[in-house]
């Protein structure tokens, strides 16, 4: 449906600021985001790419531990040794980019 109408209200310098930077946080315009909470749509949270990456990291780091748990059930202990040091080594160099 086209949108038409126009409505004002006034707000104050703060106020425009915080409605702006949650509008800027889930990824939308201050239209929409205003529309949306008076209408009480949800409003869906879009990540950053930097969290989008830090997901992937973490969804890898999930597999390794489930591996390695997989490997603990099979009686593996040379392979879980070989999986544990390879996820500690990815995540310590996740974290030295971090300092």
């Amino acid at each position: 449906m086209k949108k038409t109408k126009k409505i004002e209200f006034r707000v104050t310098h703060t106020e425009a600021l915080i409605i702006k930077n949650k509008a800027e946080k889930v990824g939308c315009s201050v239209s929409e985001y205003i529309r949306n909470t008076a209408l009480d749509y949800s409003l869906a949270y879009k990540l950053t790419p930097d969290e989008v990456e830090v997901y992937k990291l973490l969804n890898k780091y999930a597999d390794n531990f489930r591996r390695i748990s997989n490997l603990f059930k099979l009686g593996d202990t040379t392979g879980v040794k070989e999986h544990s040091i390879e996820t500690a080594n990815l995540i310590r160099t996740h974290l030295q980019k971090l300092l």
